[in-house]
C-alpha cells in the first residue's frame, strides 16, 4: 500500500495525499524525483517536495495530472469555480515556496556564520599557537642568556681564584725568599765574627809569641799602640 501511494503521487502530484504521507514516503518520492532533502522535518520536506514538483512542472510548461476525483469535480462545477480553487493552490504553493525559500536562505546563512564562526575561531587557535611558540622562544633565549650569563661569571670567579692563588703562592715564594735571605745574611755575620775571633785569637797568640822571642832576646817590649797613635796625632 505504501509503495502504491508514493506511485500515485509521483503520478498525480496529488496535495492531499502528498499530506498524509510518511517520513519514509517522502523519502522514497524525493529519490524518485532527485529531489535533494535538506531539512529533517516531515512538515518541511512536504513544502520542499512541493515546492520542487510545482517549479519543475512550471518550467516545463506542463499541466498538473488531475485525480479522478478532481477530474469529476472538473466536469460538474462551473469554469468560475475552478478557476478561484486552482488559483487558491497556486498561492498556497506561491507561499509555500517562499516560506521553504526563506527557510533554505536562513539554513543557508546559519551554515555560512556557522563556517565563519570556525573559520574565526581556526585563525583565533593558530593566533594563540602562534603566541605561544613566540613565548616559548623568547624563554629558551632568555634561558640561554642567563645560562651563557652563568658561564661567564663562572669563568670569571675561577679566573679571579686562580689569580689570587697565583699571588698567594709568589707572596710566599718571596717571604721564603726573605726569610732564606735572613738566615744567609745571619750566617754569613756568625762566620764574619767567628773569623774575627779566630784573628784576634791568632794576633793574640801571635803577640805573645813574639813577646816570648823578645824576652829570650832580652829586646824591651814595644810601646803600646795606642801612645804610638797618640804620637802620631800630635
Amino acid at each position: 500500500m505504501e509503495d502504491d501511494k508514493v506511485a500515485r503521487v509521483i503520478d498525480t502530484r496529488d496535495e492531499q495525499m502528498l499530506e498524509d504521507c510518511t517520513k519514509a514516503q517522502l523519502q522514497s518520492i524525493a529519490d524518485h524525483c532527485g529531489i535533494k532533502l535538506r531539512s529533517s522535518k516531515v512538515g518541511e520536506r512536504r513544502l520542499e517536495i512541493m515546492a520542487q514538483l510545482r517549479t519543475r512542472d512550471e518550467a516545463l510548461g506542463e499541466e498538473r495530472p488531475q485525480t479522478p476525483a478532481s477530474l469529476g469535480e472538473h466536469l460538474s462545477i462551473g469554469g468560475s469555480s475552478r478557476g478561484s480553487s486552482g488559483s487558491r493552490r497556486s498561492v498556497k504553493l506561491e507561499i509555500l515556496k517562499l516560506q521553504l525559500e526563506a527557510q533554505l536562505h536562513r539554513e543557508e546563512r546559519e551554515e555560512q556564520l556557522r563556517g565563519e564562526e570556525r573559520e574565526a575561531e581556526a585563525q583565533l587557535k593558530r593566533k594563540e599557537q602562534e603566541r605561544e611558540a613566540q613565548l616559548k622562544r623568547e624563554e629558551q633565549e632568555r634561558e640561554a642568556q642567563l645560562k651563557l650569563e652563568e658561564q661567564e661569571r663562572e669563568a670569571q670567579l675561577k679566573h679571579e681564584e686562580q689569580e689570587r692563588e697565583a699571588q698567594l703562592k709568589r707572596e710566599e715564594r718571596e717571604a721564603q725568599l726573605r726569610k732564606e735571605e735572613r738566615e744567609h745574611e745571619a750566617q754569613l755575620r756568625r762566620e764574619e765574627r767567628e773569623l774575627e775571633a779566630k784573628l784576634k785569637q791568632q794576633e793574640v797568640e801571635t803577640n805573645k809569641e813574639i813577646e816570648l822571642k823578645r824576652a829570650e832576646l832580652g829586646l824591651a817590649p814595644p810601646a803600646p799602640p795606642q801612645q804610638e797613635d797618640r804620637r802620631v796625632r800630635e
